[in-house]
């Protein structure tokens, strides 16, 4: 999945959140027509834009991609695991630049619960990013939202967006189809992200240097319920949904990024004590990176409400080397189970990757890495082995603008 935006697989936010019914038939129906009728409209946009035209030019950007992905683990309770995923982005700004919109079209291949990314769920960020409610891969609209240009210093993005996208971005720990692949180092685990979802995005440019950043939007996202369907998505009330909301700061300037904010969600979570109901979610984080020449490191951390989240803390690191048509990653993490879990076998889960990728060309990546996760998902690999596991990874990357 491209990230403009994020991988929506947040297995360290894990919690008790009650489901509501699936939606009907007739909803699924009306988005395929919605979603085929999108892919006619942005197909007859690429082809009749002039081959040499540029976005200035036209008020139109695409951008495209497409990733392959083979794992196999050292232990015996999987078997190899082929998935793949694709995107296509359509953007367009008004001719006197007050504002843009996004379309996002997103697919990927099914999974099972006896894959690799199902049995281990840090270890493949890409797997599994549009399915329906049957586990099958899908086409989906991830995206479509208009941002709308106030002054120099002040916009608003509204619509189904991605939230992560706008708060939680680094230089070279984001992107699971071009950089590392598991999911400790592709966000922040302890942060209770919604999926695709309705939301708001305020941004003030206080300076040239520094962004205030704040987002409300419903705690549910497209993947976060039961039937994954817009019908869903679009009731914003229920006894299971609340508000997310997040406020950041952002500073990058001398090679410098450094993002810092607090987040909130109101949505129906049952403690492990089981004393008390409808406890929210909230936290903090801190992600900062610096890049020097050839090199570049990146550094998160989180803290997530104890009481609801199994994951409570978590804390990373990624290093990133680039010479010529390589690059070389290494990345090292670990989430900290929360001291009021009840799961008597709950414990840490260190995580570790190094990837190495070659660029074949300017469209096309190949990417070869190798994980160790121990105690995954929390599960001490003490009472099950099988928690304990080495993973390698291939990946082919293609890429359009």
């Amino acid at each position: 999945m491209m990230r403009f935006g994020s991988s929506k697989r947040n297995y360290g936010n894990i919690a008790c959140i009650k489901k509501r019914a699936n939606a009907g038939c007739l909803e699924v129906k009306i988005m395929r027509y919605v979603t085929s009728a999108i892919i006619v409209l942005l197909a007859v946009v690429a082809f009749s834009m002039p081959a040499n035209a540029t976005e200035t030019e036209t008020g139109w950007a695409l951008f495209a991609n497409a990733v392959l992905i083979h794992q196999t683990a050292s232990t015996a309770v999987v078997g190899n695991e082929a998935s793949g995923s694709a995107d296509f982005i359509v953007s367009h700004a008004n001719a006197d630049a007050t504002g843009q919109w996004l379309i996002h079209l997103e697919a990927s291949t099914s999974t099972s619960s006896t894959d690799i990314s199902a049995v281990y769920p840090e270890a493949n960020a890409d797997a599994g990013s549009a399915l329906d409610e049957h586990g099958n891969g899908r086409l989906q609209l991830s995206e479509l939202y208009y941002a709308y240009v106030l002054s120099d210093q002040h916009s608003i993005s509204a619509g189904l967006l991605d939230v992560s996208g706008f708060f939680e971005q680094s230089r070279i720990a984001s992107d699971e189809t071009t950089q590392f692949l598991g999911a400790s180092f592709t966000g922040n685990p302890t942060i209770a992200f919604p999926d695709y979802t309705l939301g708001a995005i305020y941004q003030h440019g206080l300076s040239s240097d520094l962004v205030l950043r704040a987002g409300l939007a419903s705690s549910n996202g497209l993947a976060d319920n039961d039937s994954r369907s817009y019908a869903q998505l679009f009731t914003v009330t229920g006894d299971d949904k609340g508000v997310f909301g997040i406020l950041s700061l952002s500073w990058q300037a001398q090679g410098w990024l450094v993002r810092a904010g607090s987040w909130l969600s109101t949505a129906n979570y049952t403690p492990f004590n089981e004393t008390e109901d409808n406890l929210n979610n909230y936290g903090y984080y801190l992600l900062t990176g610096y890049k020097y020449g050839r090199h570049a490191v990146n550094v998160r951390l989180g803290y997530a409400n104890p009481k609801v989240s199994l994951g409570k803390a978590f804390s990373s690191v990624s290093y990133l080397y680039q010479l010529g048509r390589y690059s070389v990653g290494i990345g090292a993490a670990q989430s900290v189970v929360s001291h009021q879990a009840t799961e008597p076998a709950a414990s840490n889960t260190p995580h570790y990757e190094a990837f190495i990728r070659y660029r074949l060309s300017p469209a096309w990546l190949a990417t070869a890495d190798v994980q160790h996760i121990n105690n995954s998902n929390f599960t001490a690999s003490a009472t099950d082995p099988a928690r304990d596991a080495n993973l390698w990874g291939l990946r082919l990357t293609w890429l359009y603008n």
